[in-house]
């Protein structure tokens, strides 16, 4: 295992005998003539943990890369996670709907999401990333080199908190990707809030 040390001041550990999808926090297994597919660690800390899952497809489904495959209810959100390469579904793990907490327990062994047998001409590492590589991007984000200070910053409510520690966004079908999203604006057709009469703020007299 690599670890990653000061992701939001903790250590995490990266599995080294699979290849990683760092946009949507996936890894990927070779498995003999399919693939097996799983969030990682670092995947379920950017969701604030998993409640539910839900999957969009069964055993004999083909679809393309980019097409949505699992929907998760966070801590934060919802997500819809896309899968990041084309094939046939060969099977899904019914285990981490009804036990979701194995994505924090075991994100690398019981807690994987589906296997595919790849179509072809479709290569897994001409996709991905491999660990070391994976590890260096994350080493160099945000969220790693402020790790300690998001923590501590995240209890005063300050913009480094706003805007790291926030939350996931609730993304729509198709979108995937682990970004963040800005509170809407207020709509402009709700009256504002009322303060205090101008009689009321002059007091009793």
């Amino acid at each position: 295992m690599l670890t990653l040390e000061g992701f939001y001041g903790q250590n995490v550990e990266i599995a080294e005998d699979r290849l990683y999808d760092p946009e949507e926090e996936l890894w990927v297994q070779e498995r003999g003539d399919v693939v097996r597919v799983g969030v990682s660690k670092v995947g379920v800390l950017l969701m604030g943990g998993i409640e539910s899952t839900e999957f969009f497809v069964e055993p004999g489904d083909r679809l393309s890369a980019g097409e949505d495959i699992v929907f998760f209810e966070t801590f934060k959100a919802v997500r819809y996670v896309v899968s990041p390469l084309a094939g046939e579904i060969t099977a899904i793990n019914e285990t981490v709907v009804d036990d979701p907490e194995l994505f924090d327990d075991d994100p690398y062994g019981e807690a994987w999401l589906y296997e595919m047998r790849l179509a072809p001409g479709d290569v897994a590492a001409g996709r991905l990333c491999d660990p070391a590589t994976y590890l260096a991007a994350l080493e160099r984000s945000e969220h790693c080199a402020e790790g300690a200070e998001v923590l501590l910053e995240a209890k005063k409510g300050s913009p480094t908190c706003r805007s790291v520690y926030g939350g996931i966004r609730g993304n729509e079908p198709g979108e995937g990707s682990l970004s963040w999203k800005e509170p809407a604006p207020p709509d402009a057709s709700s009256p504002p809030p009322e303060g205090p009469s101008e009689e009321g703020s002059r007091g009793i007299t």
